[in-house]
């Protein structure tokens, strides 16, 4: 069982402070712990009890378990076309470098969709079709219905050819927009059904009660939406809404407690360490915390401001919805081989390592490159003995 250094482990109070004091985010809060124990929980500069989280990217990892679960339930299969489901994707075509197009050579399946390899992009990427997506307004309607951003998204080219390469990508929208077409039922209702309601996650989702939005987390900068048209002008509640019942994405969009997600990680752990039962079984939850990427496509990046301070993603690969720590050289942060997490653009984040046995989850609020998340990565894994 893993164990701290109390010393080294009080130093991220301290750090978060500064943080705080900084200006970077209005408020820090994070959880360590363990199956059945917590290590260290600490909130620092203006936390509300039962504060709701904007988590952006950290929506994924839950969408992509519910995706395991009807992998194993042998409803999906991860080498089955997405078409199957989402027939706007049958014949989907290339962006070549010359601006021609040329039909893809194999089909999108629900594999390439949980590993970012089916060729889709995001709007802030950079690339010839995350122009096209952002000129589109992809994923910027809130009242758009995830089918109809699936539609939107399949209109234009892919970046490459299917499982020829990685990009962080719309893809885990696109897998959602797929599992209410199976499920039959909005991707809220399955997340609830599926996961939060079986885990003790009562204070998530993709819409607050008005009673309870003085609860929500005000988000410090305005990095994120500088790729997006001018025109019409968007804020935060447009871009991820808390007052429509409706709304509900794959790749972001749910609002959190801390202790909702540290429930949603601890089970995880749970499985990882063969303690008990979760989610999802040990060899489908083993299966998307291996690497899916091949060498040839290591380093994982994503397009991020030359002036952020985020580690990025060198020396990891990803999974089937999950970052997978390889150990590999060029780290520019401490951490440790085989675990697995995510993180959020307003700098959430979250870890499980399970040969140490424990799992960490941050919560901040800032779209600036502030470091926060980085800097507790790092004073987590040097209070480790």
């Amino acid at each position: 069982m893993v164990q701290f250094n109390p010393d080294r482990l009080a130093r991220i109070k301290a750090r978060m402070e500064w943080h705080v004091a900084e200006g970077s985010s209005p408020g820090i809060a994070w959880q360590i712990g363990s199956v059945g124990e917590v290590f260290e929980q600490g909130a620092v500069g203006h936390v509300p009890d039962g504060a709701l989280w904007r988590i952006y990217s950290m929506t994924k990892p839950l969408v992509s378990i519910a995706a395991m679960q009807l992998v194993e339930e042998c409803r999906l299969g991860l080498h089955t076309p997405i078409a199957k489901w989402l027939p706007e994707f049958k014949a989907p075509v290339v962006l070549n470098a010359d601006g021609s197009r040329t039909p893809a050579q194999s089909a999108i399946t629900v594999r390439h969709l949980l590993s970012h390899m089916a060729g889709l992009t995001y709007g802030f990427q950079g690339d010839g079709v995350a122009r096209m997506y952002a000129q589109a307004g992809v994923l910027v309607d809130e009242a758009a219905s995830l089918r109809a951003q699936s539609e939107l998204i399949a209109a234009h080219p892919l970046v490459f050819h299917p499982g020829t390469g990685w990009r962080y990508s719309v893809a885990t929208d696109i897998l959602a927009a797929l599992l209410e077409v199976e499920e039959g039922q909005p991707i809220r209702e399955i997340l609830k059904r599926r996961l939060f309601e079986p885990l003790g996650m009562s204070d998530i989702g993709f819409h607050v009660a008005e009673n309870q939005r003085d609860r929500i987390m005000k988000v410090h900068g305005t990095r994120l939406p500088a790729h997006l048209p001018p025109v019409p002008p968007l804020s935060i509640d447009t871009l991820y809404p808390c007052d429509n019942p409706e709304y509900g994405r794959g790749g972001h969009g749910l609002f959190a407690t801390l202790s909702d997600y540290t429930a949603f990680a601890e089970s995880l752990l749970t499985v990882a360490t063969g303690r008990g039962e979760g989610p999802v079984s040990p060899r489908g939850l083993q299966a998307m915390v291996t690497n899916q990427v091949p060498e040839a496509h290591l380093p994982l990046t994503v397009n991020m401001p030359f002036d952020t301070v985020s580690p990025g993603l060198g020396g990891f690969g990803f999974g089937l919805g999950f970052a997978t720590d390889l150990g590999a050289s060029g780290r520019n942060l401490l951490g440790h081989p085989g675990a697995f997490g995510w993180s959020g653009a307003a700098d959430t984040w979250f870890t499980i390592d399970a040969d140490a046995g424990f799992y960490a989850v941050f919560m901040a609020q800032d779209l600036d490159p502030g470091g926060s998340p980085a800097d507790f990565q790092t004073l987590l894994h040097a209070a480790v003995r």
